[in-house]
């Protein structure tokens, strides 16, 4: 009872936040109100919406609600509490991947608390606006897992419906190509093709046919929409490099931009700087096919893949920053290992440098406690999309060579 006590605490915390948010709704009215219009015969992508929110997901995800579409707060309140049990298995799915055997409870319930404090900013915003990002990376991280174990069609089924819901989780394909899992990578293609022309057999080929084009005029990476986003709320690199190189307008009266380049200039700027980070994922991978990394290798290199998602997809609001769950769990258990064991000079500034940043990620830093204002400025001057950019690097520092090296300094195998 005890050890669990962190998680219970957690449980409730969770359980009460969910049951306000789904009183005041979110996010997930607007999926509901395209269940509706789907089931009235409208196109989902047209205006009226509810809120005045664009619906962004799938012909096929609003298929599966409209059976739900009626009961927002039932059904709000259900997804939630889903979402609440899919973020506690995505923690079990963090923490297989590294050896836990000499960590005692104490330092257990600090891994996972510190790792959880820090996303617990990003929890909150899913919670408040019932976004489906905590559904999107346990679906990511289980499918792989699942994979691994050789259940394929499994596996296969939950990665392929995340990506037909909300494309984002398709960055973990050439991952698996890499890898060599061209089987789950052909079921999941498999899989992908059938949930586009699922609806169909319930509102005919034509219209799903529709659909399916209108949808993706909205979300094509290429449209201009997506080009420069000078909205405080948007943190990925479209969001937050261009504000930097050419005049933009912001709610908050403060020039941020130090050079006045052409649009044209600060697109490909950008858009450079997103192939970079991208490229950056063969350094993390490794050697491709049957050459094998070991454990902690190949689960930090899914944490780049992972971490560069709210990066490299326009659009990208704060809640989608969750995404580096598993990347910040990956750099504090290095941390522990070093402080354990190795506490050298080079190890003191790389931690003092990362809790500077992580410092951006937590709760502290929201409107409630620092005031609007300057949680505006903050926002505007992209500080969180600035400080996910500097993970980049100590992702690079911590080696997992390094801490296998502690670990077997201090016999201690892994596994």
């Amino acid at each position: 009872m005890k050890g669990n006590l962190p998680v219970i605490i957690l449980g409730i915390f969770y359980v009460t936040a969910s049951i306000f948010s789904a009183s005041d709704g979110g996010d997930f009215d607007v999926y509901l109100d395209a269940a509706q219009k789907l089931a009235n015969g409208q196109n989902i992508y047209q205006p009226p919406f509810i809120k005045g929110l664009q619906y962004y997901y799938s012909p096929f995800f609003a298929l599966i609600l409209i059976p739900l579409s009626n009961h927002f707060f039932l059904t709000e309140l259900v997804w939630l509490l889903l979402s609440g049990v899919m973020l506690y298995r995505t923690w079990v799915l963090i923490s297989m991947n590294f050896n836990t055997h000499f960590l005692d409870s104490k330092y257990m319930n600090l891994w996972m608390l510190i790792s959880f404090f820090f996303i617990l900013r990003f929890v909150l915003y899913n919670i408040a606006m019932i976004q489906i990002t905590i559904f999107l990376l346990w679906a990511i991280l289980e499918s792989i897992q699942l994979i691994k174990n050789g259940k394929i069609f499994l596996g296969a089924g939950i990665l392929a419906l995340a990506i037909n819901i909300k494309i984002i989780p398709i960055v973990i394909m050439p991952y698996l190509i890499y890898r060599g899992y061209f089987k789950s990578v052909a079921l999941i293609i498999i899989f992908s093709f059938l949930f586009l022309i699922l609806p169909a057999i319930f509102i005919g080929y034509d219209a799903n046919l529709f659909l399916l084009s209108e949808w993706w005029s909205i979300i094509n990476p290429i449209n201009s929409e997506h080009v420069i986003e000078t909205d405080i709320t948007y943190q990925s690199l479209v969001g937050t490099i261009p504000v930097f190189l050419t005049e933009t307008e912001s709610i908050v009266p403060i020039a941020r931009n130090f050079m006045n380049l052409s649009v044209e200039t600060v697109t490909t700027i950008t858009n450079v700087s997103r192939i970079l980070v991208v490229l950056f994922t063969l350094y993390f991978l490794g050697y491709p096919f049957p050459r094998k990394s070991s454990k902690l290798a190949d689960f930090r290199a899914i944490s780049y893949i992972l971490l560069a998602v709210p990066l490299i997809f326009p659009h990208q609001q704060k809640y989608a920053f969750l995404f580096m769950y598993p990347m910040i769990s990956y750099l504090f258990y290095y941390s522990l290992l070093k402080w354990k064991w190795d506490r050298t000079l080079k190890f003191k500034i790389f931690l003092f440098v990362g809790l500077a940043i992580f410092m951006v990620f937590t709760p502290l830093i929201g409107s409630d406690i620092i005031g609007r204002y300057p949680y505006d400025v903050i926002q505007h001057f992209k500080i969180l999309g600035i400080s996910a950019i500097l993970l980049i690097p100590l992702a690079f520092f911590a080696s997992p060579k390094t801490m296998e090296e502690l670990v077997t300094k201090n016999e201690i195998h892994l596994n």
